[in-house]
């Protein structure tokens, strides 16, 4: 209709109101069909996300925080730093493996004192998609130091066993069974100490709670509460917060895992610690704030505790931003509260 009403006028004849209007009518027409498009590309995009976020909800992020990255064990035998195994650093060992209450075979090492007698033995918990290798430098420092260490590989991580990794909930009992087994093949190796680091931080709390055998323990960048740091790292990945996915997620979890998410509060096991305790945490920890580690340290029921910031430091970098002081704080720790009864 323009096009009729421009030729009109071109043939020098005038557009009467008619005209005018009808051209308004179907404008309004192109407008109503422009909205109606609009309108059904929103509901489908609607659509698409919801089925999206309800697929991911089910069959991705359920898998997410249970299912770590295996560091294969050929990335260390090529490692020019030498953590292929402990004899690559000089040190002494013997294969410490051990078979979980429920048919998991983790893979460890007893790394032997460099000083006779040793001072006790110290577990050493790696984080989550890592492994026992990666303790070696800790290792080496407190065997010249006087102390026996365990490091062993926890499930779902490095060379052993399991499917899911479930945050200290079975892993506390992996532990417990390793000290039994400690207690009978190395006998005299005795008292026990434990280093945690992350995910090895928060199994470390939980296993203090319960089991005394462990008399004093440092946990380096722990979490409070597994449904928080969940919550955490989706807002952090998908850059929007909404905990009901997450949320919704994690029912999937305990059921694929067989486990109860909220059993596992590292925040709330510290209630129940007696023993020596030291946090650390780096200031500038962007996968655990540093607010996690300052709520365990306030809830322990240790008499002997003690906070230890890091300014600048990060998640991983603990012992490079500290430095010498870190080492130094660490040896001084176990040689005071690591001690035969």
């Amino acid at each position: 209709m323009p096009f009729i009403i421009i030729r009109l006028i071109l043939n020098g004849e005038k557009c009467n109101y008619i005209q005018i209007k009808t051209g308004i009518m179907i404008k309004r027409d192109y407008m109503k069909k422009y909205l109606r498009i609009i309108f059904l590309t929103i509901t489908i995009l609607i659509l698409i996300s919801y089925f999206a976020i309800t697929y991911a909800i089910r069959f991705i992020i359920p898998y997410a925080p249970i299912r770590p990255i295996r560091i294969p064990k050929e990335l260390y035998l090529k490692d020019p730093n030498g953590l292929k195994n402990p004899s690559s650093v000089g040190l002494d060992y013997s294969d410490f493996n051990i078979t979980t209450e429920d048919s998991i075979q983790l893979k460890g090492w007893f790394i032997y004192s460099q000083m006779k007698p040793a001072r006790g033995t110290i577990f050493l918990l790696h984080g989550i998609s890592n492994c026992k290798n990666s303790m070696l430098p800790m290792a080496k420092m407190l065997s010249e130091e006087g102390f026996n260490c365990v490091c062993f590989d926890l499930r779902a991580n490095g060379e052993s066993g399991g499917l899911n990794c479930t945050f200290g909930y079975y892993e506390k009992k992996d532990l417990s069974r390793y000290i039994d087994s400690a207690v009978v093949r190395f006998p005299g190796s005795a008292p026990y100490g434990i280093f945690g680091h992350s995910l090895g931080a928060a199994i470390t709390l939980q296993t203090m709670a319960d089991d005394k055998r462990l008399v004093c323990g440092i946990a380096a960048s722990p979490f409070a509460s597994l449904r928080n740091i969940i919550r955490d790292y989706f807002a952090r990945y998908t850059m929007v917060r909404f905990d009901s996915i997450p949320d919704k997620a994690l029912i999937y979890t305990e059921q694929i895992a067989h486990f109860q998410i909220d059993s596992v509060q590292p925040a709330l096991s510290a209630k129940s610690i007696l023993q020596p305790m030291m946090i650390i945490h780096g200031l500038k920890d962007k996968n655990i704030s540093p607010s996690h580690g300052k709520e365990i340290f306030n809830n322990l029921s240790s008499k002997e505790k003690i906070w230890y910031p890091i300014g600048g430091a990060g998640h991983n970098d603990l012992p490079y931003v500290g430095g010498s002081e870190y080492n130094k704080r660490i040896i001084e720790f176990y040689k005071k509260y690591l001690v035969k009864e």
